[in-house]
């Protein structure tokens, strides 16, 4: 993966404003975007583009709104939103051919809930520990996204914090790396984080995604969930309601992984994930 920098990349102009976004790989190939989670822009994706890519796929990477480089709309971010986001990029990018779409953690509600709207433009599906089955993420962040004024307030002061807190955990929890952490901290305080996280956090992750995986399932989409074992954010029992809501679902489960398993078990998922894809 090239450098995560502002010149490796470029700019899309869209509705609701600025979209920074890389392509990876040869200008010719099948096109495999990748949409990142909740806190974590498109660095999470540095240990899995170059085997991707090495594979022969056309690898998309971007930014979310309101993370990393890309603009910081006001508007309330709902799956509506985050499907208007992908359709608008992948409209200016002049990418028309159906794509393989891969999700990451609320990445993964949002490419679920972009395939059921949008099929004819969905390959193959892929979610790497997916939100969708989970109500809350508990503590500070739920009281923050159900006390409105005083929350937004409230995530103003103390979410950069307390996401850094969680991030600097994950070096002795799950081993990950001093770059990814710094990138991930440095992130935590620019302008507009905290509230498209906060307003992420109301709108998208406790959705409960039973009936879109019905519609995926509805209409053949091939699809496969990777979960992690021992993850603490989106549980390995989420894979069970996945199942039940789209049994032809593969799923995937990774031992002794945690949340961090786009970088802490890359090679592991990147095989699943090529398994999949070479199978289908």
């Amino acid at each position: 993966m090239k450098p995560y920098s502002v010149e490796n990349g470029a700019f899309a102009e869209l509705s609701n404003g600025q979209i920074f976004y890389q392509w990876h790989g040869k200008t010719e190939g099948p096109v495999l975007v990748l949409v990142h989670g909740l806190t974590t822009p498109s660095f999470v994706w540095r240990d899995m583009v170059p085997s991707l890519v090495t594979a022969g796929y056309r690898v998309l990477t971007f930014d979310h709104f309101g993370r990393g480089y890309s603009g910081h709309p006001k508007q309330p971010q709902t799956y509506a939103f985050f499907t208007k986001e992908l359709t608008e990029l992948l409209d200016h990018l002049k990418v028309s051919d159906p794509i393989h779409l891969l999700g990451y953690s609320m990445g993964g509600g949002i490419v679920a809930d972009f395939s059921a709207r949008n099929p004819a433009r969905i390959d193959h599906l892929i979610m790497l520990a997916p939100a969708g089955f989970r109500a809350e993420l508990g503590g500070f962040f739920d009281w923050a996204a159900r006390a409105r004024i005083l929350g937004d307030l409230a995530m103003s002061v103390f979410g950069g914090y307390l996401i850094r807190k969680g991030a600097q955990a994950t070096e002795q929890s799950e081993n990950v790396d001093k770059e990814i952490i710094a990138l991930q901290c440095h992130e935590t305080r620019q302008t507009g984080f905290a509230a498209a996280v906060l307003s992420s956090i109301r709108h998208v992750t406790g959705k409960n995604l039973h009936s879109v995986h019905a519609q995926i399932s509805a209409h053949n989409i091939p699809s496969l969930a990777i979960f992690a074992s021992d993850d603490t954010v989106i549980p390995i029992s989420g894979a069970d309601g996945l199942a039940a809501a789209n049994p032809s679902t593969k799923i995937v489960r990774i031992a002794d992984a945690g949340h961090c398993l786009a970088y802490t078990h890359a090679d592991q998922v990147n095989a699943a994930i090529l398994d999949f894809l070479s199978d289908t």
